[in-house]
């Protein structure tokens, strides 16, 4: 009798995808007539918290939406990560038809990637006010529009300013899109979730030269821009329809208002409550300390500033080979320029292997916690993927440029992208997986440090390829990245042997570690950890 009466009022709390995705102050009657600590008072309200089997708990949802989540947040991140690199298929046309230099037209790519250094400065700290949800569709929609007017641009100047506020609007998916996975996924399937995301978006900016190369060709720039802006209002489609409000304290925030709204009596959120206890403001910090904090943990946390480089050093180098291989198959091997976008094939192939190991990697890590029995497991186990990665990707520069010459089968020359793919997936995966995990609390911020590295060095690298082959050569040109990923080689070497005793000389990774033992003190696995 009990379980039938337990499965009617389950029955009678479902709530309509239509109302999930459009309301964020759901209130059932469960939700109304719950015993909330505290008395109802201005001074002592009731704190209101996350019901079990509540169905607006992201931490709730069942295992199949969680993934269906993921999946679409990654398409979304996708389509911008698209856009970024299919435009450089486009710039002789462009050049051409607006009379202008190829080098000039260039800056489209890199002021589409300058917007990624601009937009997640805003957008981080404004979705921890407002909530994930109304901050993507907004910008999304802004950025759709951006896209569709750069079809009709009449030169080059309205063109390289639309790029670059289409980027910096449609950088928020950058951000608010990875903070949905942590927001559903409990700590123990983090991991995973984060690199098939993370796998979505790396695989889009190979994948946009190749598109945008053949469409240019056979159809022009302006239809180029139209694909590309048909692609990010299905992604617009995929938000609107698909991603619901996530982010707890928005959520929790809005339930106590309406209930105090319904009843006449003060409720207020958990969360906020305890913020307030231990001396924080309600809602959480403010606009400016979340807006400052990640040039404070770029200035103090050599963790941080140094596998920032290195990500950024690695992003750099990709969109450097993005104008590179174009180059070198259409000018010196004699490929057709409509084909010469097949010359990332060998990165495509590269990266899905990667996929392989990302999955054996986590099972790896997922029985390392398994034997440490509730112990925490150092960040630093994430690293050994990383070193990897780094190696894989020095083999591969120094590949291409030895074989991008005449009389050298084209295939050994494509070949080489197979361990640089490989190696970009396994460095970005493993960096971000260990600054997730060894600053929880300030993750958000410090993967903020990351994007705006990347996006600076993806914007400025393909500036100066085609000087570089001019003054250099081809063999010199490609190997100066390959130069530099070595110096960078040795960064997740050195954290993975010292990180424990760096770390416990950082403010802000102490911090993080003391949050993270007061959480493992007070709540299970399957609770949230949120920043």
């Amino acid at each position: 009798m009990a379980t039938a009466a337990h499965r009617i009022r389950q029955k009678t709390e479902r709530i309509s995808w239509f109302t999930m995705l459009t309301a964020r102050d759901i209130v059932t009657p469960r939700m109304l007539e719950h015993d909330y600590k505290g008395t109802g008072t201005r001074y002592d309200p009731y704190q209101v918290m996350f019901l079990e089997d509540d169905p607006r708990d992201p931490m709730g949802f069942p295992p199949w939406l969680r993934w269906v989540l993921c999946v679409a947040a990654g398409y979304v991140t996708f389509s911008v990560a698209f856009l970024s690199s299919a435009f450089t298929g486009s710039i002789r046309d462009i050049a051409q038809d607006l009379g202008a230099s190829p080098e000039s037209a260039t800056l489209g790519l890199s002021l589409f990637l300058l917007g990624f250094v601009l937009g997640p400065l805003v957008w981080a700290p404004s979705s921890e006010l407002y909530g994930r949800q109304v901050i993507l569709l907004s910008t999304s929609s802004i950025h759709v529009f951006l896209n569709i007017v750069a079809c009709f641009s009449p030169s080059l100047t309205v063109l390289l300013v639309l790029r670059l506020l289409s980027g910096a609007f449609g950088a928020a998916t950058l951000t608010n899109s990875g903070a949905v996975i942590a927001d559903i996924f409990p700590p123990r399937q983090r991991g995973l979730a984060i690199t098939v995301y993370a796998l979505v978006p790396l695989f889009a900016p190979v994948l946009g030269p190749m598109v945008g190369t053949y469409v240019s060709g056979v159809l022009g720039w302006r239809w180029c821009m139209g694909m590309m802006a048909l692609i990010s209002a299905s992604a617009l489609a995929v938000a609107a329809l698909v991603l619901p409000e996530t982010y707890p304290p928005v959520l929790l925030d809005k339930r106590a208002q309406r209930l105090t709204k319904m009843t006449g009596r003060n409720y207020v959120s958990a969360m906020a409550a305890a913020a307030a206890s231990s001396g924080g403001k309600k809602g959480g910090p403010s606009f400016a300390t979340t807006l400052s904090r990640p040039f404070l943990l770029a200035a103090n946390e050599p963790i941080i500033s140094l596998l920032a480089l290195y990500q950024a050093v690695v992003f750099g180098t990709l969109y450097f080979m993005f104008a590179a291989l174009p180059l070198v198959y259409t000018d010196i091997l004699g490929w057709p320029r409509e084909q010469s976008g097949l010359s990332f094939l060998g990165v495509v192939v590269g990266m899905s292997l990667s996929v392989v190991f990302a999955i054996w990697d986590n099972r790896r890590y997922v029985r390392t916690l398994e034997r440490l029995k509730g112990e925490p497991v150092p960040p630093e186990s994430r690293l050994p993927a990383c070193c990897l990665g780094g190696v894989c990707i020095v083999v591969g520069l120094l590949w291409c440029a030895w074989t991008a010459r005449p009389g050298i089968p084209w295939l050994l020359n494509m070949a080489s992208g197979v361990p640089f793919g490989f190696g970009i997936v396994l460095v970005t995966i493993g960096s971000t997986n260990y600054l997730v995990d060894a600053y929880t609390i300030y993750a958000a911020s410090a993967l903020t440090v990351c994007i705006c590295g990347r996006a600076i060095w993806g914007a400025v690298f393909p500036l100066f390829v085609r000087s570089m082959f001019a003054s250099l050569g081809v063999w010199w040109s490609l190997s100066i990245p390959a130069v530099l990923s070595l110096v960078c080689l040795p960064f997740p070497f050195v954290f993975y042997r010292f990180g424990p005793a760096i770390r416990a000389r950082c403010k802000y990774a102490g911090e993080a570690r003391m949050a993270a033992q007061r959480a493992r003190q007070q709540v299970d696995e399957d609770t949230p950890l949120l920043a």
